[in-house]
């Protein structure tokens, strides 16, 4: 694993049941940003501007995405 994943996956770890609180927060996760570069995916129900206000764009260097995916359910 790269060093970069390494800090991606640490900053995840850390901020990850933070944001899950967050009403409309569906998911946190690792992959690639629109960018192609690797970061932190935030899934929400619907990109509301409250949420954006409580994600920062990015953490200790660490690009953060969120993307509106609508509800997430187990099959």
């Amino acid at each position: 694993m790269s060093d970069s994943i390494k800090k991606i996956k640490k900053i995840k770890q850390k901020y990850e049941r933070e944001w899950l609180r967050i009403e409309g927060v569906v998911a946190v996760g690792i992959g690639n940003l629109a960018n192609g570069a690797p970061g932190i995916i935030v899934s929400v129900k619907k990109d509301a501007k409250e949420i954006r206000r409580q994600i920062p764009e990015t953490v200790r260097g660490v690009a953060v995405e969120i993307r509106e995916t609508g509800e997430i359910r187990a099959l």
